[in-house]
C-alpha cells in the first residue's frame, strides 16, 4: 500500500511538471475570426485590412507619409502587432482598471474632440484649385524650384503636390486666425489675480496641431523607432 502511494505521488509530480511546461498560448481559444477576413491574429484579437486603414486615417499627414514608402505597410503592421500585444498584457495585469489609465483616456479623448473640431471647422473648409497651384509655381519656380548651381528647374508635376499642401496650409492658417480672433471675443480668458501676468493666446494653428500631435505620439513612444523617411530634395530651403 505504501509503495502504491509513493508511485502515485511520483506520477502526480510528473503530471504537474508537464502542465507547467506546457503553458497555454494566449489566443489559443480566441473567438471566431471576422467574417471579412483578417491579416494576422494577435492573441485574442484579429488585425484586419480595415484596422490598418483606420490606423492610417487617424494619423497626422506627416506621420502617414512615412508609411507610403516601400515597406511602409510591413512596418505599420509590425507596430500594430507589438502595440496589440502590449495592450492585451496591460489588460491581463489589470492596468485598464487603474485611476491613471482612466485619467489618460480622459485626456486623450479631449485631444480627439479638439482634433475633430479642427478638421471639420478649419481644415475641412479649405480647398485649393489647380489654377492656384499652377499660378504659384509659375510665380515662384525661379526662386523655390530651381537649383542655383545647375540652373535646373524641377518639373511642375514633381512639385505640384508640395505646392498644393503649402497653399492649403496658408489658407488654413488664415481661417484659423480669423476663427481664433472670434473665439477670443466670445470667451472669458483671464488669469487669477494672484498669478503673474500672462500673455493671452496668440493665433497659431501650427502650435495647436503640433502640441496635439506630440501628445498623441507619446502614447505609442514605447514602440521601437522605425527608420527615418528619406528626405525629399528641394532647392528653396
Amino acid at each position: 500500500m505504501k509503495r502504491f502511494i509513493a508511485v502515485l505521488f511520483v506520477l502526480t509530480l510528473i503530471a504537474a511538471c508537464g502542465q507547467e511546461q506546457k503553458e497555454v498560448m494566449i489566443g489559443a481559444d480566441a473567438g471566431p475570426a471576422p467574417a471579412e477576413g483578417y491579416i494576422v491574429q494577435v492573441g485574442e484579437t484579429y488585425i484586419t485590412e480595415q484596422d490598418m486603414e483606420r490606423e492610417l486615417a487617424g494619423m497626422p499627414e506627416s506621420r502617414r507619409m512615412m508609411y507610403a514608402a516601400p515597406g511602409g505597410e510591413s512596418r505599420l503592421l509590425d507596430e500594430m502587432i507589438k502595440r496589440e500585444m502590449f495592450r492585451q498584457e496591460a489588460v491581463r495585469v489589470g492596468m485598464d482598471q487603474s485611476e491613471e489609465y482612466r485619467s489618460r483616456v480622459e485626456y486623450l479623448s479631449r485631444l480627439a474632440l479638439v482634433e475633430m473640431f479642427l478638421e471639420e471647422k478649419i481644415q475641412g473648409q479649405v480647398t485649393v484649385s489647380d489654377r492656384e497651384v499652377r499660378a504659384y509655381n509659375d510665380e515662384n519656380k525661379d526662386n523655390e524650384f530651381t537649383n542655383p548651381i545647375s540652373g535646373e528647374t524641377s518639373p511642375f508635376e514633381q512639385v505640384r503636390d508640395s505646392v498644393r499642401r503649402l497653399l492649403i496650409l496658408e489658407k488654413q492658417r488664415e481661417v484659423f486666425e480669423n476663427y481664433m480672433a472670434e473665439l477670443m471675443d466670445r470667451y472669458v480668458v483671464k488669469a487669477a489675480q494672484e498669478q503673474a501676468v500672462i500673455e493671452m493666446p496668440a493665433p497659431g494653428m501650427e502650435d495647436v496641431l503640433e502640441a496635439m500631435e506630440k501628445a498623441a505620439e507619446e502614447v505609442v513612444e514605447s514602440v521601437p523607432a522605425q527608420p527615418e523617411r528619406p528626405s525629399i530634395g528641394g532647392y528653396g530651403n
